[in-house]
């Protein structure tokens, strides 16, 4: 029996012992390479991440703010096997740093939890590559 999706929102913070001045330039969609140790490559030009795992995902910035310190973005790709899923609408906010993102209602359980994990090693990544 499948599992049942009980929540389609996905929320991790992290505090970064940093000011925000050295954090907020890698908060770029083709900067993430810098510091997520899951990215493997960044294709500048449409925004491609290649995971170690073997896959990839295009990311699509919708926002960027420097007054608000706050960026979104959505995933409009994955390969080799698709998007099992509609949308998701990542955020990432610059206060007490948090990454949360709002998949469709079509998710599964395994996307949800990939994206719980996906967000602890990337906020876990930026806190190393600044507090250095």
């Amino acid at each position: 029996m499948e599992a049942k999706v009980t929540s389609n929102s996905v929320t991790e913070s992290a505090v970064i012992n940093a000011p925000l001045s050295s954090i907020w330039p890698l908060l770029r969609l083709n900067e993430f390479e810098k510091f997520y140790a899951g990215v493997v490559k960044t294709d500048k030009n449409i925004i491609r991440w290649t995971f170690k795992e073997g896959y990839t995902l295009d990311a699509q910035e919708e926002e960027y703010s420097n007054i608000k310190h706050s960026m979104s973005f959505n995933i409009v790709k994955c390969e080799p096997w698709g998007l099992p899923y509609t949308s998701v609408l990542s955020v990432i906010r610059l206060y007490h740093i948090s990454s949360c993102g709002h998949f469709s209602s079509d998710v599964s359980v395994e996307v949800v939890l990939d994206g719980h994990v996906k967000r602890q090693e990337a906020l876990a990544d930026l806190a190393r590559a600044v507090e250095k």
